[in-house]
């Protein structure tokens, strides 16, 4: 027994089981508008057959009600017997538990068996709403732990209702929430309102009379000492019609919903989003409500364009965490004041350690840069720097996002990247690139002794515009790959006296094409994305490595088979010092020294791999029994499968989530940068002055036109009753 001084231990009512079902007085009163028993189941007929091609599509009747306004004195044949019995199975369940644990026999004793009898009711209700067939959202005494909650699962059953319910109170003691939904009255024409005959009073009466209120009605509160929210009044019944007008369905409540299904599918297109959502919850949903569900739930994923500058400094740090000798480079506008808490984002620099090292093993001295747009509210430009592995694959190796593509931004990337690859202003290195004046300068300036190549679809699209054809192509191609100046001197001859079209990309435009579902994204997303591709490509060609017979690269394989069918047609003559001469069809004839391993070709030198004169000079020693090996062992290292296997050995590391990085210790908060016009005349702008430089020479000539038929008609006047000239230009521009 609870003495009368310590009152009634709640915990001990809450936690004591088991609890059985209780019916009192006031929960029968309550089940007038809510009855959830399980009477009339048919689940003892479970093992019965059917046609399952022949299903009658029967409507669902509720027959809760009917069994509700039984008179008890009347007897039912076959319905008394099951009540009785889930009457007695009430009585046996309510034997378990244990009264003395409940009820004090101290003058203070009623207020604990008034919260005995609700926390008893609370629990019968939960386990019948459990058990039954279709649940009900809310019952009496149930409890929420927050008032949000409560509006969230209000909104999910107004959707799924397709009823309009309003929150009429919502404090911070009570919600109170009613159905907007209207129903016909029936009985109008019992009024004699409708008739001819009816005065205005009955018309007035009967029109007010014709619209009657849903009684569904919730009350969620929460007791003075208690801070969960509990269901006070719960009517469930709906006898409105149901709408497809919702306005708890919102584009909130929308971005909710399809997370996940944005997570696998980002790019799922407006209109079947909308068309799969209007399936779903059997409401009418706008192209501008779906638009904004999608922009909100890609926000939540990716977050937001500006809140990530903030957190960009920890990413930082887990990168280099997880990839040691990473190099990275966070450069932000210069502050005049020097204690404020902000700074502005300008520039930032990432190498991977895995990169550089497999960089060093490729034993390539050839980088591709270039540039392609951001994307977004805050414009930019992404820089990257990419080499080629011995199978003629791009291989990146480092990234930068910047503000624009000039001399000054580029020169800063190309300062890092060249203390990261030990290059100095006098090693030999090759870039290659497009005619941007910013690589330009920034080359000429830190590397002066390096060759700087142009790429050849760039210097196309420059001359394109005068010259196309397919003899200028070819033209424009052979002089590209002349290796001598002799060659080269021809082919510009020819190139002169012929018009075309090019056809070439280099390494760098490969990856921006791979980089274009990143670069609309906010910073550390698209990063990230830069990050995630190059590790996803690593191993993707690892696997392809881990197939290779070898002794070479595949690409390099089928390139020495070629030149070998191509060398069948030389002739080489052994001249001593390990030199020959290597002749062909016509006048030509070369000079391949094998102790240097040059030809006169220079083939040799610029490719790496034997030349088809070195090739017919190889077997002309192997028929002289000299043991030279084959002709893959005359290819550079960087052929070898051995030095793909080395390039591709070191993998860029995962990092953790989010939630998982370590904080920053840097004192200053990053914000965005400001925003700029991004160089160069947006698209949609230059289609609209085509589109009006167009329409302006359609109406001067229309004008002149004009004027020209109206002096010939004032020179040449008509016949009265013949059609007269007009002009055509006003009726020419209204219709373009």
């Amino acid at each position: 027994m609870v003495g009368s001084e310590h009152g009634c231990n709640s915990n001990e009512d809450i936690n004591h089981e088991p609890l059985a079902p209780y019916k009192s007085n006031e929960e029968e009163v309550s089940n007038e508008y809510g009855y959830n028993s399980e009477y009339g189941s048919d689940s003892q007929d479970s093992d019965f057959l059917v046609d399952e091609e022949n299903m009658l599509d029967d409507p669902e009747v509720d027959m809760n009600d009917f069994i509700l306004n039984i008179d008890d004195n009347v007897e039912w044949i076959g319905g008394r017997g099951i009540v009785e019995t889930d009457k007695e199975l009430c009585n046996e369940e309510l034997e378990v538990i244990n009264n003395e644990m409940l009820v004090s026999d101290s003058s203070e004793e009623e207020g604990c068996k008034s919260r005995r009898r609700n926390k008893i009711r609370a629990v019968e209700r939960a386990r019948a709403n459990d058990t039954a067939m279709v649940k009900d959202p809310f019952y009496i005494f149930q409890r929420f732990s927050s008032p949000e909650e409560v509006k969230d699962i209000i909104y999910l059953h107004a959707i799924e209702t397709r009823r309009e319910l309003e929150i009429v109170k919502n404090d911070k003691q009570r919600i109170r929430v009613t159905c907007k939904g209207t129903i016909p009255n029936l009985g109008i024409l019992e009024t004699g309102g409708v008739g001819e005959g009816g005065s205005k009073k009955n018309k007035s009466k009967v029109k007010e009379s014709t619209v009657n209120k849903c009684p569904w009605v919730l009350l969620v509160s929460k007791y003075k000492k208690d801070d969960n929210w509990t269901v006070k009044t719960y009517v469930k019944d709906h006898v409105c019609l149901q709408s497809r007008k919702i306005n708890a369905c919102n584009y909130k409540f929308l971005s909710k919903s399809i997370i996940d299904q944005f997570e696998t599918n980002p790019e799922i297109p407006i209109r079947a989003l909308k068309e799969q959502l209007e399936r779903k919850y059997g409401v009418n949903i706008s192209d501008m409500k779906t638009f904004r569900a999608k922009a909100k739930t890609l926000d939540t994923i990716r977050g937001d364009f500006g809140g990530q500058f903030a957190i960009l400094r920890d990413y930082l740090q887990e990168l280099q965490t997880k990839n040691p000798d990473t190099t990275v480079k966070l450069a932000v506008e210069s502050e005049p004041n020097v204690a404020s808490e902000t700074r502005v984002f300008k520039r930032v620099y990432v190498c991977l350690g895995p990169l550089k090292r497999g960089f060093a093993a490729g034993k390539r001295d050839l980088l591709g840069l270039d540039g392609a747009f951001l994307k977004g509210p805050y414009p930019g430009q992404v820089l990257t720097a990419v080499g080629l592995d011995g199978n003629n694959c791009t291989y990146p190796l480092a990234y930068a996002i910047v503000e624009a593509e000039n001399i000054s931004s580029w020169t800063w990337f190309l300062d890092i990247l060249g203390d990261d690859l030990q290059l100095y202003s006098n090693s030999n290195f090759t870039f290659i690139s497009d005619r941007q004046k910013g690589i330009q300068g920034a080359v000429s300036k830190l590397f002066p002794q390096a060759e700087h190549r142009f790429c050849l679809r760039h210097i196309h699209e420059n001359m394109k515009i005068k010259w196309r054809g397919e003899e200028f192509k070819d033209c424009l191609w052979k002089a590209a790959t002349a290796s001598t100046v002799p060659q080269f001197s021809i082919a510009m001859e020819e190139l002169r006296q012929a018009h075309c079209d090019a056809l070439l990309n280099n390494m760098c435009e490969t990856l921006n094409s791979k980089l274009v579902n990143g670069r609309d994204k906010p910073v550390i997303t698209c990063l990230e994305f830069i990050r995630e591709y190059i590790m996803k490509k690593l191993v993707l060609v690892q696997k392809t490595v881990d197939n290779s017979p070898g002794p070479l690269t595949p690409t390099a394989n089928k390139t020495i088979e070629k030149i070998k069918i191509e060398a069948q047609e030389y002739r080489a003559v052994f001249c001593g010092n390990d030199k020959y001469q290597v002749s062909g069809h016509g006048f030509e004839q070369f000079v391949v020294d094998m102790k240097q391993q040059t030809c006169s070709c220079y083939r040799w030198e610029l490719t790496g791999m034997p030349c088809k004169h070195t090739i017919a000079a190889i077997w002309d020693m192997r028929r002289n029994n000299e043991a030279i090996g084959i002709p893959e062992t005359w290819v550079h290292p960087t052929y070898w499968l051995k030095t793909w296997k080395e390039m591709y050995a070191f993998k860029v590391a995962p990092i953790n989530g989010r939630l998982m990085w370590e904080k920053s210790v840097c004192p200053t908060k990053l914000l965005p940068p400001k925003h700029h016009v991004p160089i160069g005349r947006p698209k949609k702008r230059e289609e609209n002055l085509h589109l009006k430089m167009t329409l302006g020479k359609l109406l001067v000539q229309s004008v002149e036109i004009q004027v020209i038929m109206e002096e010939a008609a004032r020179d040449n006047p008509m016949v009265e009753g013949e059609m007269q000239p007009r002009g055509i230009g006003v009726c020419d521009v209204s219709y373009l």
